[in-house]
């Protein structure tokens, strides 16, 4: 194999670009993506974790916030859409629990 060959094969490491990297230049709608379904996720696994916590059955949680089980489902369901804030509180507030909202800067926006 030439000289040249290898170097297009094994870059030096100040060249390489990370999978991430190009996949954000790439397709940019796959990163907001991926980024709006990690926040979901979050959500959700909060949601689910204090509806365990309180021994409760999706569908206690929707008799208790007048909302029906399958939104409560969807609520706590890994992707999809990021549910409202109201919506959020009524679950919160139906399993007993509280919410605390912190507001920060987004280090990505600058």
């Amino acid at each position: 194999m030439s000289n040249a060959a290898r170097k297009t094969i094994y870059e030096p490491e100040e060249t390489k670009v990370s999978f991430r990297d190009r996949m954000a230049r790439a397709r940019p709608d796959v990163v907001e993506r991926e980024r709006l379904n990690a926040r979901k996720s979050g959500i959700a696994m909060k949601l689910r974790a204090l509806r365990d916590e309180r021994n409760m059955t999706q569908e206690d949680v929707a008799l208790a916030a007048r909302m029906t089980q399958s939104s409560i489902a969807r609520m706590e369901a890994l992707t999809g859409s990021v549910p409202t804030i109201v919506s959020i509180e009524r679950y919160v507030h139906a399993c007993g629990g509280m919410i605390e909202i912190s507001i920060t800067a987004d280090p990505e926006a600058a």
